[in-house]
């Protein structure tokens, strides 16, 4: 049963109202709530009468929840607002059944809270999972002719591409355990740090371009680690999505960061900055 249906009976008061805004709202409500919560964001409470604004608490606190799945502080204050005009509306509601009520409707909230921030967790979960599975699936793809190189690297990978292979094989199904992920972001985040890992990365641009990484940090000598590791990651053709899984870092942090790199390229007077530019692109 909705939240909304349990309140609604108290709150009957809503439908008489007068003011058109209103009244378009509260058709919209349930339908397109964003659409009601931008109605009623044009509407002074104010200039309402005492009836209309407690039509315009209600409905902006339900818009709310209907868009968000929770309510805010504010909307909450204006749920039990209207719910309070009612009362006094209604003189014949004694102090404990109004606490009474209030207690239960609060626990209401709290439960349908917990439950859409408990969905919110998950979703998050598993977007961050794709993310890890998807920055792994192109760690193999592309690092492959490293491993080949160097043998050394071998069990790395080779576990990293046997995890990636279950989880293709077995999504979805109970055959897939948490373990697999586990696994793979326990070698994804071991990249991040394997120095040698980097070194064979780096070597591997190198060789594509002669000296490329060499001649960067020589003409660049003051930047951060990071910085050398954002450039030899973007140039070696890995999408936001891995670089930001190998650097723990957001993808808006990322392209600002790429953003920066080219500019500090751009005003630099190096002979390579064509190529250097070239790269990021």
């Amino acid at each position: 049963m909705k939240l909304w249906k349990l309140i609604l009976p108290a709150l009957a008061l809503v439908a008489c109202t007068r003011n058109p805004a209103l009244r378009e709202a509260a058709r919209l409500v349930e339908s397109y709530p964003d659409s009601a919560l931008t109605i009623l964001e044009g509407v002074s409470p104010k200039d309402l009468s005492p009836r209309d604004k407690a039509e315009y608490d209600y409905l902006s606190a339900q818009a709310f929840y209907n868009t968000y799945f929770f309510l805010d502080d504010g909307h909450s204050i204006n749920l039990a607002r209207a719910y309070r005009y009612k009362e006094q509306q209604r003189s014949r509601t004694s102090n404990i059944a109004m606490l009474i009520a209030a207690i239960l409707a609060t626990l209401v909230l709290y439960f349908w809270a917990r439950k859409a921030q408990t969905e919110k967790q998950l979703l998050i979960q598993k977007e961050e999972n794709d993310r890890l599975l998807s920055a792994a699936e192109e760690l193999r793809s592309r690092m492959g002719n490293i491993v080949k190189s160097e043998k050394k690297q071998g069990s790395t990978f080779d576990a990293l591409d046997r995890l990636c292979e279950q989880y293709y094989i077995y999504e979805g199904t109970e055959n897939l355990q948490p373990r697999i992920i586990r696994e793979v972001k326990s070698i994804v985040e071991g990249l991040r740090s394997d120095s040698s890992v980097q070194k064979n990365l780096e070597q591997s641009l190198n060789s594509k371009y002669p000296g490329v990484m060499t001649r960067l940090r020589t003409e660049f000598p003051k930047w951060k680690e990071e910085d050398y590791l954002l450039y030899l990651f973007s140039a070696s053709g890995f999408s936001s999505t891995t670089i930001s899984t190998l650097l723990e870092k957001e993808k808006p942090y990322i392209y600002n960061r790429i953003y920066r790199l080219k500019e500090r390229i751009k005003d630099s007077d190096t002979t390579d900055k064509g190529l250097f530019l070239s790269l990021l692109s």
